[in-house]
């Protein structure tokens, strides 16, 4: 028969002899540090996702605005455009626009048309 280790003749082998609790301790031991790592690593991606919402919101706030404010550009440009034709047509019987006009070296095109704005 052979001889079987258990804690009678663990002292006469040298070795130690290793139980089931001892695993039991081990593996309790690894779930607290591991758990801890995941809900860091679970409120770090919640953060991350919540800074991406906010920043989304903030760019489409911005979309908006520049939007208004090349609608508002447009606008102006069109109102100038339409001045500076009044001014052409009145430099042929003003002297006055006439000298403006030539001054500013205001020119109309015959080929170009006021370009409606774009729309979304």
């Amino acid at each position: 028969m052979e001889p079987s280790l258990n804690e009678n003749n663990a002292g006469l082998s040298g070795a130690p002899v290793l139980s089931n609790r001892d695993d039991d301790h081990s593996s309790q031991g690894i779930f607290l540090p591991v758990a801890i790592l995941m809900v860091a690593v679970m409120l770090m991606l919640g953060w991350n996702l919540y800074l991406a919402k906010t920043q989304a919101v903030t760019w489409q706030k911005q979309i908006t605005q520049r939007e208004q404010l090349v609608n508002q550009a447009r606008s102006v440009q069109s109102d100038l455009q339409k001045i500076a034709s009044d001014l052409i047509s009145l430099s042929l019987t003003d002297v006055d626009a006439r000298l403006i006009v030539e001054k500013y070296q205001i020119k109309q095109d015959q080929n170009a048309a006021v370009s409606p704005p774009l729309k979304r």
